[in-house]
C-alpha cells in the first residue's frame, strides 16, 4: 500500500512540475506556484524514502 501511495504522489509531482513549467513558459503568474508544489511534492517522497532506508 506505501508503494502504491509514494508511485501516486510522484507521478502527482511530476504532473505538477511539467504544468507548472508548461504554466510559466505561457506567462500565467500560476505556474510558479504549480512547480514549486510539484518540486515539494517529489522532495517529501526522497526525504521519505530515505528515512525508511535508515530504519532499516
Amino acid at each position: 500500500m506505501a508503494l502504491v501511495l509514494r508511485v501516486i504522489s510522484a507521478g502527482l509531482g511530476i504532473l505538477f512540475v511539467v504544468a507548472g513549467v508548461a504554466d510559466v513558459v505561457r506567462r500565467s503568474p500560476w505556474g510558479i506556484v504549480g512547480a514549486v508544489g510539484g518540486a515539494l511534492i517529489l522532495i517529501g517522497i526522497v526525504v521519505d524514502l530515505r528515512r525508511e532506508r535508515r530504519r532499516n
